[in-house]
C-alpha cells in the first residue's frame, strides 16, 4: 500500500512539472482601485522603477512571471488582486495550446511542410509557435498585434509613396 501513495507524488509531481503557468497583465486595475496607487503597489511588490512600472499600464499584454506551478500563480494572482491589479493566468501545458491545423488534401501522411503551416511568428518578439491566442514567449495578443502591425506597415508605405513623390518632383 505504501508504495502506491509512492508513485500517486510522483504522478502528480510530475504533472506539476509539466503544467506550467505565466501570470500575464494587461494594465487592467480592479474597481475602486486607482492606476496610480496600482502602479505603485506593483513597483514595490515587483521590485521595478516607476518606469519600468508606468509601461505595464502601455494597453500591451505583459508576463509578470513565467514558469509557475499552478499553486505559485494562483497565489501570485490573488495577491496582486489584493494591490487592485486584473491579472489573468495562461497555462503553457501542450494540452491546453492551441491545437494546429494540417492540411490533409487527400493525404494521410503529415509531411514538415504541413505541419509548419501551423505555424506564426510573433509580430512582437518573432517567436515561432504553433497558431495560438497569445504569444508563448511575450503575452501579447496575436491577432491585435499583427492588426497594428498592418497599420503601421500601411503608414511606412504612405509616407515612402509620399517621399518619392517628392523626389520625382
Amino acid at each position: 500500500m505504501r508504495r502506491r501513495i509512492d508513485v500517486g507524488l510522483r504522478d502528480r509531481r510530475a504533472i506539476e512539472a509539466v503544467d506550467k503557468f505565466q501570470v500575464l497583465f494587461s494594465g487592467q486595475v480592479s474597481n475602486g482601485a486607482t492606476e496610480a496607487a496600482v502602479r505603485t503597489n506593483l513597483a514595490r511588490k515587483l521590485a521595478i522603477d516607476d518606469r519600468k512600472a508606468s509601461r505595464l499600464f502601455s494597453g500591451r499584454t505583459v508576463v509578470l512571471k513565467s514558469d509557475l506551478s499552478r499553486a505559485a500563480a494562483e497565489q501570485m494572482q490573488r495577491e496582486l488582486a489584493e494591490l487592485g491589479a486584473v491579472v489573468r493566468i495562461k497555462n503553457l501545458s501542450s494540452e491546453e495550446r492551441a491545437r494546429f491545423k494540417v492540411d490533409e488534401r487527400g493525404r494521410r501522411d503529415r509531411t514538415l511542410k504541413d505541419i509548419t503551416a501551423a505555424h506564426v511568428e510573433c509580430p512582437r518578439c518573432g517567436h515561432l509557435q504553433l497558431e495560438a491566442e497569445h504569444c508563448a514567449r511575450c503575452g501579447v495578443e496575436i491577432a491585435a498585434a499583427l492588426k497594428q502591425k498592418q497599420r503601421e506597415d500601411l503608414l511606412i508605405e504612405k509616407k515612402i509613396r509620399e517621399l518619392r513623390d517628392r523626389n520625382a518632383r
